[in-house]
């Protein structure tokens, strides 16, 4: 799930990556969204597999999957559940043959840092004509209540060219420009989580909640005044019920 640049702060992480997503319960969801999308009579190759979480799901939904990502750390857990399907591998250098991948998937990968085009690029060379790839976006749909409001905010300063994030209007012409079709989104889950202003700043400075968003020193001053905002919203210590939509982004590479 990490690009070589966030490596170290996945291996860090990896214990507690799961738990602090939501478990297995969250990764069912993700498998229930993307499973109907699949075909079982093909190989599902898992860019970007991370702990191998989602993949056990669709393993046990009946899908056979192979997984690759750069985290020793992330694929040390993947492969108790995968075992010998899971390979050290890049997402925009795929250790896979051109034209060899029916489907493809990735969860919460693209909002990590690689070099989209290139991940985009790597897909569409081993996927066949007609092949699909599925995405779950970290941030497809940004939540717009009034926590959202500043943590967008924020994401927006810090990422100004839009490199972390995930959703449909960023991915779509970037896909195309490698001969991935965006067909739109499917699977949409709508979910519910609550979470107070004060632990929403508590969290910011955790790498906005990936692990692999380091800040530099420029960057604090920025967040510290976005924690200062939450904490100046009404009853900052009171969990919010908080809003937001997983869905599955489809894409399917030309023929051409």
């Amino acid at each position: 799930m990490a690009p070589a640049s966030s490596t170290a702060e996945f291996d860090e992480i990896a214990p507690t990556y799961d738990q602090s997503r939501g478990g297995t319960a969250r990764a069912a969801g993700f498998a229930d969204q993307m499973a109907p999308l699949l075909d079982p009579a093909h190989l599902v190759l898992d860019i970007g597999v991370g702990t191998g979480i989602v993949a056990a799901e669709l393993t046990a939904r009946g899908h056979t999957v192979c997984g690759v990502d750069l985290s020793p750390g992330m694929l040390a857990l993947a492969r108790t559940r995968l075992e010998r399907r899971v390979a050290v591998g890049d997402a925009c250098r795929l250790p896979v043959r051109t034209a060899s991948v029916t489907q493809a998937v990735s969860t919460w990968l693209l909002h990590t840092g690689p070099d989209r085009g290139a991940v985009f690029g790597e897909v569409a060379r081993v996927l066949r004509p007609g092949g699909r790839y599925l995405v779950i976006p970290a941030r497809g749909m940004r939540p717009t209540d009034d926590i959202g409001r500043i943590v967008n905010e924020l994401e927006d300063r810090l990422d100004p060219a839009g490199t972390r994030q995930d959703g449909p209007e960023v991915l779509a012409p970037i896909a195309a420009a490698q001969g991935l079709v965006y067909e739109g989104p499917a699977g949409e889950r709508p979910a519910t989580f609550t979470v107070s202003p004060q632990d929403m700043g508590r969290s910011l400075s955790g790498g906005l909640f990936t692990g692999a968003w380091s800040l530099g020193e420029d960057d604090l001053p920025i967040v510290d005044q976005a924690r200062e905002r939450l904490l100046a919203l009404p009853d900052p210590t009171v969990p919010r019920v908080r809003a937001m939509t997983d869905f599955v982004m489809v894409f399917t590479r030309t023929d051409a």
